[in-house]
């Protein structure tokens, strides 16, 4: 799928309704670009009001600033209002004690988020694509995590944040570039593999040079499998669990009984989404043994205490289980 086709099935879907006002996230990068450019080409017929927002992170000095100016130009060329937030991303994974990466997409989702409410766009449109997710599914099953993580990112979550792109391609899109005389920033950064993530689309840029895009195509297929596997559990936690989850001062309070008798990833789901209040930014509230353990516990069927990270405490009481900050 291409990327004008990608924006016509969102807006034909619902994901991004005709009329919205939307906030595109554009960094300089390829991907990025082909969304700002097909975006403008098929706006006019959605009625779409579309702005550009921005995030100097910070980092890369003049590089980071020349981002800064190709973004400005593009959004001059094609008449849109342009915002853009500076943040300190060194600096925020000091303080919140992230990766780089971690911190980054932090901060980034803050900005965005505070730029959208500022011209009053419900949706952020980003430019995660096809390889995004499959590097994201490599990502976590090395790090042997569960379905939520496997899965990759979501078409569309609870912040309005919306991913059209998520059936289109790498290549796809450097093709709609290539067609249109389109230039893009190119990010030193991303030869650079102490982050995992270059790592892993290393790896796969050599897959695809010795064996074509059939596996990569296998890889995407099994995350979307996964993904759909994802929303299905989902819509039971929210049909089942969600009407019996209430949230009280300093503490969420869940049905401890009805998630005995629910299914493993729902009761994975609902364990998460009661700690989510009390983590850490940019850090899960729960590992990977700590739900498992959680989850044992709830089975057993008794009363117990349970504490994750030294921060989140987890309750059982008879029929209730309340989960608190420590």
């Amino acid at each position: 799928m291409d990327p004008i086709g990608a924006l016509d099935a969102a807006a034909e879907s619902g994901l991004m309704p005709e009329g919205s006002p939307i906030l595109l996230a554009v960094s300089g990068g390829a991907d990025s670009v082909a969304l700002l450019a097909a975006a403008a080409e098929v706006a006019p017929l959605r009625g779409w009001q579309l702005s550009i927002g921005h995030v100097h992170h910070g980092w890369r000095g003049r590089d980071a600033d020349r981002d800064l100016a190709f973004v400005a130009t593009h959004a001059g060329r094609l008449g849109l209002p342009l915002l853009w937030r500076r943040r300190d991303a060194p600096g925020s994974a000091r303080r919140l004690k992230l990766s780089p990466e971690a911190a980054a997409r932090v901060i980034r989702y803050e900005a965005l988020a505070e730029m959208a409410q500022a011209r009053g766009s419900a949706l952020i449109a980003t430019a995660h694509q096809r390889d995004d997710r499959v590097e994201s599914f490599l990502l976590a099953l090395e790090r042997r995590a569960g379905l939520a993580a496997l899965a990759g990112p979501r078409v569309r979550r609870a912040d309005g944040v919306v991913r059209p792109f998520l059936a289109v391609t790498r290549s796809e899109i450097l093709r709609f570039l290539s067609e249109r005389g389109i230039g893009f920033r190119r990010d030193a950064t991303n030869g650079d593999l102490r982050f995992s993530r270059n790592r892993v689309r290393r790896r796969l840029a050599a897959l695809t040079a010795a064996h074509g895009e059939i596996p990569v195509e296998a890889l995407a297929a099994r995350t979307e499998a996964l993904s759909a596997e994802r929303e299905r559990w989902e819509r039971e936690f929210e049909d089942r669990v969600l009407p019996r989850l209430s949230i009280a001062p300093g503490s969420v309070v869940v049905d401890a009984v009805l998630l005995e008798s629910s299914p493993p990833p729902v009761v994975r789901i609902a364990l998460e989404r009661a700690a989510n209040p009390f983590s850490r930014p940019g850090r899960p509230p729960l590992t990977g043994p700590e739900r498992e353990q959680l989850l044992r516990r709830l089975a057993a069927g008794g009363d117990f205490r349970f504490e994750a990270g030294r921060r989140i405490r987890f309750d059982r009481r008879g029929p209730i289980l309340r989960v608190s900050q420590r």
